[in-house]
Order: C-alpha cells, then structure tokens, then sequence
C-alpha cells in the first residue's frame, strides 16, 4: 500500500508516517561509550533485550547507538504501538522497516508491505529476504511491550531460534517478552542489557548535572545516585527538582526517596514544585497524544507553545520530540499518567477536549478531531463529526482506525446519536464484518428524528449505504437495488449534506447497481452502471472503484472479451496490492475473472491459483454470490480435467437452488449442474432442473438451454428454442451459438452446415483465444474440425492448436490425473515438497515459520485431497499424478 518510506504507515499509527521507521532524536544526551561497547560486544546474539521499566533510557540508547554507526551494520528501526498487536499489521510494518536496508530483495518486502502475501507466510517471507541481504542487518523493535499476540510473539521466537545469516534483533521493552528466555540464554541466543546496565554512574550522573548546569558536589552526585539507584529519569527529575532551589547542597542534603517509590515521589515532587504556569501547560496539552505548537496554543490560550514544546523537549522527560524539531510531541509516557489523573474539573477537561476537537477539525484531521471529541464524552460534538466525514475516513480506507475510536461509545449512547451508530455500522461493513450492523442500523433510524433536516438527511445517506453493503453480503440483491435506488446521486442534493466525501456517493451506487445487473445477468445494464464509474477521475486504489472495475472485467469475461478481461484483472490486482487491499471483498471479481479467462483458454490449471485467491478473499468477508460463483468455476474446472461427480459436487455443496440468488447466477450454475448430470447420464435430474428453471434472462443462457434438451435427446425442441431465439451478440454468445448449430446440424445430417458454422465459431473465438466452447463439445467437434482444417480456415493457426488440444490422450490423462484430487493450496503444495525430504514436522514448521499445529492441518488437508492416509503414500501418490 505504501512502497516509499514516507508512506510506510501501519494502521492505526497517529504519529507522521516516517516516525514509525525513525530513531528518535535527542539532544543534550549523555555520552554512554560504555554501553555502546556493551551492545557492540552483544549483538551479534539472535536478538540482544533492553529490559526495563519506564524511564531507564532505553530508546535513547538504542538510537543513539544507530547513530554511532551500529556496529558497521544496516540499521532498521521499527516503533511500536498497540495498533501494532495483529499479525498482518506487525509482519507489515516490520517488513516496511527493513526496506531501506536489505537491498534488492525489498521488492519481496514490498510485497508483504502491499497485502500481498497470507499472514501465516508473512516471518518466513520477511526470513527469505532477509537471507539474501548484501550486508549484516541489525533490526530495532522499540517498545515490543506494547505487543502481546501469541501468534506474533510465536514468529519472533522462531526468528530467533532460526535466525538468518548476519541477522540480530534489538529489543527494547518494559517486560520479558513471553518466550523460554532460560533456555535461549543457555543456547546463546539472547544476550540481555538490564536496568542495573542502564544506570547512571556517579561519572555520568555528573554530566548530566553539569549540562543543566546545577551546581552539586561529588558527595551529593554520589548520594543522589545511591538515592535514586542511578534510574536516569529520576535522576533528570532530581536535576529539574533542584533547579528551583535556593540551597542545593541543603536540598541534596534533604532528599530521601524511603516514603515513596523512587518515580511516583520524584514525579509528584517534582510537578508540585514547578510553578504552575508549566503544570498547567502541561495538564492542557495532555489531552491529546500529540501536539505540535499550533495546537497547544490553542490549548492554552498562550502563543508560546513553539518555544515551550522545544525547551521542554530539550530535558528529556515532560516531552519527546517527533522527527523534524518544532513539529510533533509527544508528552512523556511518565508525566502523561500522572498528569492525566491529576484533579481537575470535569467540564475544564471537557473544554480542553473540545478544543482540541476543533483544532483537528480546522486542520484536515478527522479522526482525531473524532477521538478526541469521545475522549471528552461530546457526543453531540463527536456525532456531528462522525456523520460529516465517516465517508471520506471510509473511502479513503481508514475504517479501520475509525471503527478502534467509535468502539469506546458506550451503547446506550450510540442508541441516542443516530451519526454515531450509523458511523460505526458503516465502518463495520467496509471492513467485511456484520457485527450488530443491523442492531446499529435499528438504532440509527430511531434517534434520527430529533436531527435537524440536514443531519437527518446525512444519516439516511450513512444508512443506506451500510444497509446496501449488508443485503450484498446476504447476497440478497433485490433488496440492494431498493436501497440503492433511493440514495440521492444528483450533485444539489449531495452538496446541501455537507459530508465530506459525499462526491463519492454516485460512485458506490453506480458500482454497487452495476454488480447487481451483472449477477441478474442485465450486461446491457452492468456495462452502463460500470462506465458511469471507471470514467471518474478518482484513484484506482479507491476501494469503491476497484469493485467496480473487478466486475467489469468480469463483465467482459462473460462475453468472451478474455483479453480486455485479463488486462483490466490484471490492472484492478495491480492496484489492490499497492493498497493492501488484495483480500478485500472488492478485488473478488478479479480473481474470478482471472479463473474463468484460464478455463475459456483451455489451461484449466491456471485456475487453481486465482480460485485460491477466492477463497482466501471469502475467508476474510464472505459474500454467497461470490462462493457460488466460485463453485461453479470449480466444477467447470473439474469438468475439465474429467472428474464429473466430484463437478457436481462442487455445485451441491454451495446448494444452487436459493431464492435470494440474483437470477443470473442462478440461472448460469443451474445450467451448469444440469449440463453436468445430462453428461452422466442423469437425464431426469436434468430435465427436473430445466423444468424449474425460470425463464432465461441471457442470450448464453437460451444456448444452453437449448443444449440441454439437445444432450436429452430433444433434438426439435432445442431447434425451436435456437431459431427463435438466435441473435448477433457478444462474442461468447456468437461462439456458443455457432457451436450449438454445428451439433444441431451433425444431429440432422447436415454437414455442409456444420463445416458453415464451425468457420464463423472460429472466425469470432480466434481473435480471443476462446477455446472454451470448443473443448467442451470435443468428442463432437473434432472430426469436423479436422474436415475444416483439410479445407482451409480463415483462422488455421487457432483451429490446429484447438485439434491439438482435442487430440492429444496423453496430456489429456496428464492433466486428467493431475486434477482427480482437489487443487492444492500454494502453501500446501510447499508443504507437499518438504515432505518428500527428511525434515519432521518440527523441522518444517521452523524452515517455514509457521507452527507444528499449522504443518498438521495442511497434512491433513493434503492427506484428503490426495485419498492417502499417511506421509509416504501421500508423497508416492503425488509422484504418480506428476505434482513432484
């Protein structure tokens, strides 16, 4: 999603995109040769941990260690936060990290960073990478406290137990990580820098000292490192305590930390001793994670905040500065907690909230503005917010991050505030999750009453919206269309709702009416609803747009158009993987166009991979139009390789027959199934399904109806049907209707037609390569072709490949055996390779960077797709069906 550094954001990271990836800066900072030494001399251990509590300076060491030039190794930085605490997000924006460094195998990187890859394979891509990577790699994960996954802590640990060549981690955190730190020591793989290493000397508590120039003696320096067990915070705050002081040596003399913790009595001594002017800067400014100067003037009411924030930043505990000086703060995480829980007015907090609230909203910041107003409990403030921009914020791919802040609403609030429960009900869809949607959406049209006209008004928009993508999800798309229809498209409307993003309406309905006229089976309708939106100038990586284009490649698929299908597939998973959006349910019909181009172009094995995509897309949000359609294309595929009962089955188990089913989808894998019983000899069955199907709404459909009763034996009934029914048409439906003349005149004795029609069949399949409806009818065919062929063909090179195709028994069987199986997964088939070798499951599961229980499931899974029940008949049979 994001291929050059400043765009390497994970979700949910507030901080500038570029801080995530950068070493803090600092200045004033004490020099620690020592402790540079020291990390020197343990880095080259798999992983070298900085464990200690707040305040023991363990970022500043780590960078200011990068900046001394790292050992002579390629430094990657990488801060994290509780955003961070998912495996796809961690492994992502690890893999954003280490980009600048590693070279030429960033490309794998970017990969990973785009969405590209299945979360399970993310470590052992990320290893793959880093393998091959020109020079020693050392990688900083600061603050790994703020991450508790299993499954994430489970890929770190075999990093570690595996690590690449001239690969280490440095690890910066408050806490052991969850891993068997007794037995990695043993091993000598983790080397440990603790508090008791981090402390101050008397040497170095004296430098810091001298550069804040307080006046103490060595006895007081030694004394206060005694006192304060060398925690350099405590110490700085020590520093900032006697800075105010009249009589130093009195106060050195004084100071005891016996009655407190060291950091709750220095903290509190210490605010209680600045002059209130700063505690109340300081206390304002806390209302917010971030801040730059702008901002806490309009905090505080001051115009010195610039010189505040940069003076404070300088000391090293109230606040840090974030990247570029003078633009970003962050308000010590020690300072935060005490500051924040300082007694105050409710509504003197909630003022503060709202400013900052406004202060976002001024500046383009939405969501923050949003955060901050619930933070404040302003609902009224926050509801507002949330029903201008939630569609921009959605748009613009940030449910995400919205979906985190309107999850803290209590519900008895969302049920008061119609925008915020239809804010949060949308977030959700856009996300692929029906998650109480329609308990929200109940809520929503309850509260909107006491809105004003033009609130209201956006509601319904939010509203409908969501209330569209939940019947899709059903995959009840009548009910779609009703909902679409009446969301206003016109541009007057649209601007009196003030909603940002509201010039993006048009485009979902459009892209949402085009996909319900493409499964009805109206392609005139679709192609219209689909123009109206690949036209507008907006981003191809806008979700919305992505759907629609994936479906109007689809569109084309369907008539026979398999180059111009290819080419906009290819181009909507271009743009999906640069946005991290390959799973996402609106890149589906790309993958479904891509597996029905390989099956018209008879290399029905190159479907096996795009069908896989499918199922890794419905995994994530499932939609029943999509898994229908993927069924069918499976028992096309299974048809193809000879394997008819398991073609069937495919079909039964998505159970075709389904009231809510758009009508062309039913209607085309009705058609299927029946095709494929009258092709076993299921005449009845056949004829049951005909009997109930509607009536056809599509010229291909009327084809193979027409078909169907010819494969029955109908032969009169299927030439009525053709006559009165044949057309021009787009390109599958010249092809197919060709096709069936020929069959229909072969049937009637009528070769000098049959010769006629394949000539005008291949005339209009050549200039696609459509090949489908040849090999399909093969046993047919074939004589006639060759006839064709003897007399010359305005397409000789296409029907030669197609006679090829027809005639050759051993790739025939090839690919028959090849495909009595299910297709393999591509993690299976790796799978499958390893266990052809020696190596336990252990032992794989470590080359892979996945656990033992996940190398079980893909064994079992290859076991019943194979029909073996252990590892040396799996991997004999798979050596027989030519898979090794």
């Amino acid at each position: 999603m994001r291929p050059n550094p400043p765009e390497r954001t994970t979700p949910g990271t507030t901080a500038p995109a570029s801080e995530k990836f950068s070493p803090p800066m600092a200045t004033h900072v004490v020099g620690r040769a020592s402790l540079h030494a020291l990390l020197t001399a343990k880095i080259d251990a798999p992983v070298t941990l900085v464990a200690a509590t707040a305040g023991w300076g363990k970022t500043l060491l780590a960078a200011s260690w990068i900046e001394a030039g790292a050992a002579d190794r390629a430094a990657a930085w990488l801060s994290l936060d509780r955003t961070d605490d998912e495996p796809q997000v961690f492994w992502r924006a690890v893999a954003a990290a280490l980009i600048p460094v590693v070279g030429r195998p960033a490309e794998e990187l970017r990969r990973i960073v785009a969405g590209g890859a299945p979360t399970e394979d993310l470590p052992g891509l990320v290893v793959a990478a880093l393998r091959r990577a020109p020079r020693p790699v050392v990688l900083v994960l600061d603050d790994l406290h703020e991450i508790h996954s299993p499954r994430i802590h489970a890929g770190l640990l075999r990093l570690v137990e595996r690590p690449p060549p001239g690969f280490s981690l440095l690890v910066t955190t408050r806490r052991d990580p969850p891993w068997p730190l007794h037995r990695l020591r043993l091993a000598g793989l983790v080397s440990d820098v603790r508090a008791a290493d981090l402390a101050f000397g008397p040497d170095e508590a004296a430098e810091l000292f001298a550069q804040l120039t307080i006046a103490v003696d060595a006895a007081g320096i030694e004394r206060l490192v005694d006192r304060t067990e060398g925690w350099p915070a405590g110490l700085r705050l020590v520093a900032l305590h006697l800075s105010g002081q009249d009589d130093v040596a009195a106060a050195v003399a004084a100071f005891s930390g016996d009655d407190h913790s060291v950091a709750g009595y220095l903290i509190t001594e210490v605010l209680d001793r600045q002059t209130p002017e700063l505690v109340a800067f300081l206390e304002k400014i806390s209302v917010v994670d971030l801040v730059c100067a702008d901002l806490a003037d309009s905090l505080t009411d001051r115009r010195d905040g610039a010189a505040m924030l940069a003076e404070l930043a300088a000391s090293h505990l109230f606040v840090e500065a974030l990247g570029k000086p003078g633009r970003w703060y962050r308000l010590h995480r020690l300072i935060a907690d005490v500051v924040r829980v300082r007694p105050s007015r409710r509504s003197a907090r909630r003022d503060l909230h709202r400013r900052a609230a406004e202060w976002f909203r001024r500046n383009g910041m939405p969501l923050e503005a949003i955060g901050s107003a619930v933070a404040g409990e302003l609902w009224p403030l926050a509801a507002d917010l949330a029903g201008a921009h939630t569609l921009a914020m959605v748009m613009g791919g940030r449910s995400r991050e919205l979906e985190r802040v309107l999850a803290e609403i209590p519900r008895t609030v969302l049920g008061i505030h119609a925008e915020l429960a239809a804010s949060l009900a949308g977030v959700r869809i856009s996300r692929g999750s029906d998650v109480e949607v329609a308990a929200l959406l109940d809520g929503s049209a309850a509260a909107a009453d006491a809105l004003s006209r033009r609130r209201a008004a956006r509601v319904r928009v939010l509203r409908d919206l969501s209330a569209g993508g939940l019947t899709r999800a059903a995959g009840d798309w009548a009910s779609t269309v009703a909902v679409f229809q009446r969301v206003p498209v016109e541009a007057g409307a649209l601007a009196a709702l003030d909603m940002a993003g509201a010039e993006m309406v048009p485009v979902f309905v459009n892209s949402n009416l085009g996909a319900a006229a493409y499964w009805a089976g109206d392609l005139v309708a679709a192609e219209r609803h689909f123009a109206a939106v690949t036209n507008v100038e907006l981003d191809d990586r806008v979700p919305t747009k992505l759907n629609a284009m994936a479906y109007h490649a689809l569109l084309r698929c369907a008539r026979g158009e398999l180059d111009a299908a290819e080419a906009a597939a290819r181009a909507v998973i271009t743009s999906a993987a640069s946005a991290g959006l390959v799973k996402a349910p609106q890149v589906a019909g790309a993958y479904l166009t891509m597996a029905r181009v390989a099956l018209d172009r008879g290399v029905a094995q190159d479907a096996d991979e795009w069908l896989d995509w499918v199922t890794e897309v419905e995994a994530m949000a499932p939609e029943p139009h999509v898994q229908l359609a993927a069924a069918g294309l499976l028992a096309l595929r299974r048809e193809a390789a000879g394997e008819r009962a398991a073609a069937l089955a495919a079909l039964r188990t998505k159970g075709v027959v389904d009231g809510r089913l758009a009508p062309g989808l039913r209607e085309w894998c009705t058609l299927i199934e029946a095709t494929l019983l009258a092709r076993s000899g299921g005449i009845g069955a056949a004829r049951r399904l005909l009997e109930r199907l509607p009536a056809t709404r599509t010229e291909t459909g009327r084809i193979a109806v027409a078909r169907l009763h010819l494969l029955i034996g109908e032969v009169p009934v299927a030439a009525g049907i053709r006559s009165a029914s044949a057309t021009a048409g787009h390109v599958r439906a010249r092809v197919e209707g060709a096709v069936l003349d020929i069959l229909l005149a072969l049937a009637t004795g009528e070769e000098r037609r049959a010769l006629d029609r394949i000539e005008d069949a291949l005339a209009a399949a050549a200039p696609w390569s459509l090949r489908g409806p040849f090999l399909a009818e093969a046993p047919h065919l074939r004589a006639v072709l060759e006839e064709r062929i003897e007399r010359g063909s305005v397409a000789p090179a296409f029907a030669l490949d197609l006679l090829e195709r027809m005639s050759d028994p051993c790739a025939v069987r090839g690919a028959a055996q090849r495909a009595l199986i299910d297709p393999l997964t591509e993690r299976e088939r790796t799978v499958l390779r390893y266990l052809a070798g020696t190596l336990t499951n252990a032992e794989i599961a470590d080359e892979l960077y996945v656990s033992v229980a996940t190398i079980k499931t893909h064994e079992r899974s290859l076991y019943k797709k194979l029909g073996v029940s252990g590892r040396r008949d799996a991997v004999g049979r798979a050596r027989h069906l030519q898979l090794l």
